[in-house]
């Protein structure tokens, strides 16, 4: 890059930092600020086209993450959350892996849908941290747990924003992501928990818990038919998620944001009394700061290319060496992820992926949604375990270095990766 495009790379990179970590303005507004600022210093003016062309960018996902969200706010409103993980305790309590299994997928389930760490962590993970606590595990423990499994669950399919975000910036549709981002996402949270959790759990704490869910159970207002009722806007939404896909001649594709609502509807008609407008005011008060961080991650592209820092930023990346493109990856993406994930994917994560091609994109971007999620652990934004805390009145800190460890190996699994991406590809059949 020249000089002039470097100043202004810089400019704009501490004119975000400095208003979020020393002004402490949220990431969605502070991204709109920089947009702003490149805009002047490279002398566009104020491009309030451009601006308003960036905010809308991202309107699909957005649309997919507020849909997504009321749908949980309502099954968490009508008791299929709760008796779901009843459910699983009570069946899967004598085994703590397939107990810690479960727990993990029910911890992640809200992420994968919302493409939203919050929603898990606020979600089943409200939930469940009183259980896993019950089973013996000290509260950091429960945190850490908590925390990975939603960062995890943030960029397990079928939404993942970060992917999403980049496969925008290349013009790349979001298809054939299923399988490596299951394998990516899945067995490692499944592993992390398992480290974290398999030596702290008391036994006969485990038998308490799943005789007290079995107890709960019996004593609950959902029996019989109208139990099996309960699960009818889980079933839904799964059908109409994986039907076009298994069938495509037969099942026409009604998109995620209608297959929410769907479910939504459903789930008003099924459980306990749920009042939709209220769950839905609920969701998207909880989900807006998510959506307003891609407004502004939509406004940077938008003006990183009206100035031309975008393919000066591609270029740059291109002439970087690749063994130290790799090195590269996996310090500055976590680090600008510690920011902002949903940034760090738009800023670097573009220009990451059009210096890497030659290898197989769908590879790549698993990949790089992978390395840049682990910034989520970074203080002092830390987004995920600062939530958590929150959530468990501990203190951060604690959380993030029970993480650290998995989270740097998640890093060097996603480089490796990288580098392998064309013979990983092969392995899967992408």
């Amino acid at each position: 890059m020249s000089t002039p495009d470097t100043l202004l790379l810089l400019l704009t990179g501490a004119c975000f930092v400095a208003l979020v970590v020393a002004a402490r303005l949220p990431v969605s507004l502070s991204l709109a600020a920089a947009s702003v600022v490149l805009a002047l210093a490279a002398g566009k003016g104020f491009p309030l086209a451009h601006l308003v062309e960036g905010m809308f960018s991202y309107l699909d996902v957005s649309l997919v993450i507020l849909t997504a969200m009321v749908f949980m706010k309502v099954i968490e409103a009508n008791g299929l959350l709760t008796e779901l993980t009843q459910s699983l305790i009570a069946l899967l309590g004598r085994s703590r892996l397939l107990l810690l299994v479960a727990l993990t997928i029910v911890i992640m389930f809200p992420g994968m849908i919302t493409g939203s760490c919050t929603a898990s962590v606020l979600g089943t993970g409200a939930i469940v941290a009183p259980v896993l606590m019950r089973m013996g595990l000290p509260r950091v423990t429960t945190g850490a747990v908590i925390s990975s499994a939603a960062v995890y669950g943030m960029i397990a399919p079928p939404v993942n924003v970060p992917v999403m975000i980049i496969g925008g910036g290349i013009d790349m549709p979001y298809v054939g992501f299923g399988l490596i981002l299951t394998v990516l996402t899945v067995v490692p949270a499944i592993l992390t928990t398992l480290w974290l959790a398999w030596r702290e759990i008391d036994r006969d704490k485990l038998r308490e818990v799943m005789a007290a869910s079995r107890a709960d159970l019996r004593g609950s207002a959902f029996c019989g038919g109208r139990r099996l009722l309960l699960y009818l806007p889980l079933a839904a939404v799964i059908v109409l998620m994986m039907g076009p896909k298994s069938f495509p001649q037969w099942f026409p594709d009604p998109r995620l944001p209608l297959t929410f609502l769907i479910g939504s509807l459903l789930g008003t008609c099924t459980g306990r009394r749920v009042q939709l407008l209220s769950a839905a005011r609920g969701g998207v008060s909880e989900i807006l700061p998510v959506v307003g961080i891609l407004v502004g991650v939509g406004m940077l592209i938008e003006m990183l290319t009206l100035t031309g820092l975008r393919g000066a930023i591609v270029v740059g990346s291109l002439a970087i060496p690749s063994v130290f493109l790799f090195a590269s990856i996996a310090v500055i993406l976590p680090l600008f992820g510690g920011i902002s994930v949903y940034g760090g994917a738009s800023v670097l994560g573009v220009p990451f992926a059009l210096a890497l091609l030659g290898r197989n994109q769908v590879i790549v971007l698993s990949a790089l949604s992978l390395i840049g999620a682990m910034g989520s652990y970074i203080p002092p934004v830390a987004f995920t375990p600062v939530v958590t805390a929150g959530l468990l009145g501990e203190q951060y800190l604690p959380i993030v270095r029970r993480c650290l460890g998995p989270a740097v190996a998640a890093v060097i699994l996603g480089t490796i990766i990288l580098i392998y991406a064309n013979p990983v590809a092969r392995l899967f059949g992408v």
